[in-house]
C-alpha cells in the first residue's frame, strides 16, 4: 500500500514584494519573519505523508505551525531533530517549496506488539524496544498482546514459535511471560494454556493433537498444564467443579438408596 499523502491548506494570505531577512545566531529573528509570512512567505500548503500513527497535530505543534510560520524560518535540521523526538517518528524529510509549501515525509517506527505491566500498555518494536504508550487504533488493537516482566525481550522469539501452530495461535489473546522462565498462553475463551521452560515446540504439538482428538478448547477447563512430557493436567472451571460434585454427589446417593434397597 503506497504511503498515505495528506495536503492542508492553512488559507490565504496577503502577497507582496520579497523581503529579505536575516538569521542572527542560528534564530530567525521574529520581526523579519513575521513581515515574510505578511508579504506572501507564509506557510499555506503542507504535504505529510507517513504518519500512520503519528497525529497529525503532534507534526505541525513539532514544526511550530500556527499558521503564521514563515517557509524562509524553515530550517530543514532543525525541523527534522523535531520530528524525530516524536515518539513514534525515526526519520523524516522536509523541502520547502516556495513560495507557501512544505513537504514533510516521516518514517515511522514498526510496531511488533502491545506489551502490558502492571496496569500500563505501551507498544513495543521487535526488540523490545518501547515505542510509546498504547492508544486505540485499528492496527494495534490486532497486534499480539506480551504480559509481565520480561516479556517485551523476550517476545519476538516466543510469538514465532507460537505462530508455527495456527490452531492454538488463531485462539491466543495473550502471552504471559511467567517468573521471567517461562510462557502462559491465555486463549479466547479464557483457558490459560502453562507452557515448560524447555521443549515448547514438543509441547505445543501435544496440544494440537489433543485439540484434534479431543477438543480440549471447547471443554469446561479452566488451564491446561503442559510442563511435564510424561502427563498432562486440566483445572476444571468453578462451574465444571460444582457439577463435578453434584455428579459425584447424586451417585453416592443413589449407591446409598441401592445399598438400603438391598437390606430391606
Amino acid at each position: 500500500m503506497p504511503p498515505r499523502t495528506e495536503t492542508m491548506l492553512f488559507g490565504a494570505v496577503i502577497g507582496g514584494a520579497i523581503l529579505y531577512g536575516s538569521v542572527l545566531g542560528g534564530q530567525f529573528g521574529r520581526t523579519v519573519e513575521q513581515a515574510t509570512a505578511a508579504m506572501g512567505f507564509a506557510v499555506e500548503e503542507i504535504e505529510l505523508s507517513g504518519n500512520t500513527y503519528t497525529p497529525v497535530d503532534d507534526v505541525f505543534a513539532a514544526l511550530g505551525l500556527d499558521g503564521r510560520r514563515s517557509l524562509v524560518s524553515i530550517e530543514p535540521v532543525a525541523a527534522r531533530a523535531s520530528l524525530t523526538d516524536l515518539p513514534w517518528i525515526a526519520s523524516a524529510r522536509i523541502a520547502k517549496v516556495y513560495p507557501s509549501k512544505l513537504v514533510v515525509e516521516v518514517g515511522e517506527r514498526a510496531p511488533f506488539a502491545v506489551w502490558q505491566t502492571g496496569e500500563a500498555l505501551s507498544v513495543i518494536e521487535l526488540d523490545g524496544t518501547v515505542i510509546g504508550g498504547y492508544a486505540a487504533h485499528p492496527r494495534l488493537a490486532a497486534l499480539p498482546l506480551l504480559v509481565g516482566k520480561g516479556a517485551a525481550e523476550t517476545g519476538a522469539g516466543f510469538v514465532a514459535t507460537v505462530q508455527q501452530y495456527p490452531a492454538v495461535a488463531d485462539r491466543v489473546r495473550a502471552h504471559i511471560r511467567v517468573g521471567q522462565r517461562r510462557w502462559d498462553l491465555r486463549l479466547d475463551n479464557g483457558i490459560t494454556i502453562r507452557l515448560p521452560e524447555t521443549g515448547v515446540e514438543r509441547a505445543l504439538e501435544r496440544l494440537v493433537t489433543m485439540q484434534d482428538e479431543l477438543d480440549v478448547f471447547g471443554r469446561d477447563l479452566a488451564a491446561i498444564d503442559m510442563r511435564f512430557e510424561d502427563r498432562t493436567l486440566f483445572a476444571l472451571t468453578g462451574n465444571a467443579l460444582d457439577a463435578r460434585k453434584a455428579l459425584i454427589e447424586a451417585r453416592e446417593d443413589a449407591r446409598e438408596r441401592t445399598r438400603r434397597g438391598n437390606r430391606i
